[in-house]
């Protein structure tokens, strides 16, 4: 099967694959630090709010 496709398109369709792996990964990661610091920033105004209260 693969032997009826031309190398070149094998090559192009890995690399296609890759990029597409490594684009989501990109943004998978982007978003997961984005939400760790959102959560960090919520828990400081959270400790300001408490200590105004006290």
């Amino acid at each position: 099967m693969l032997s009826l496709i031309p190398p070149y398109y094998l090559v192009a369709l890995g690399l296609g694959l890759a990029a597409i792996v490594v684009v989501l990964f990109y943004s998978f990661t982007r978003t997961t630090n984005y939400e760790v610091q959102e959560k960090l920033k919520k828990a400081q105004l959270r400790k300001k709010q408490q200590t105004k209260e006290l």
